[in-house]
């Protein structure tokens, strides 16, 4: 059996549908959608706004995983960079005050 696609579109007007006030029930009759799938719909539209149901599944989600793992690289470079002047500055002390350099 397929599973059913349903357009961006679809997916913000149900969202909407119920952000004004339609009981969930009556949204899913309406629409012919299982109540579990539009609860997800609406914590994914809650989670990321419009867009939330851009491309295929968790196109967004993946973006914005990667987006997160990007910055937290740039940190750490950052970080290992600081680190690294901090140990040759300490070197260069200790060579300065007559200890040893390691």
């Amino acid at each position: 059996m397929d599973r059913r696609q349903f357009s961006k579109e679809l997916k913000l007007q149900v969202v909407q549908e119920l952000e004004t006030g339609l009981s969930l029930v009556e949204v899913s009759r309406r629409h012919e959608v299982h109540p579990n799938l539009i609860r997800k719909w609406r914590e994914l539209y809650r989670e990321n706004g419009d867009r939330a149901f851009a491309g295929h599944g968790n196109a967004y989600r993946e973006e914005a995983k990667i987006a997160a793992l990007e910055r937290k690289i740039g940190q750490l470079t950052m970080e290992n960079e600081f680190l690294k002047k901090l140990i040759e500055a300490n070197r260069r002390l200790r060579k300065e005050s007559g200890g040893n350099a390691e």
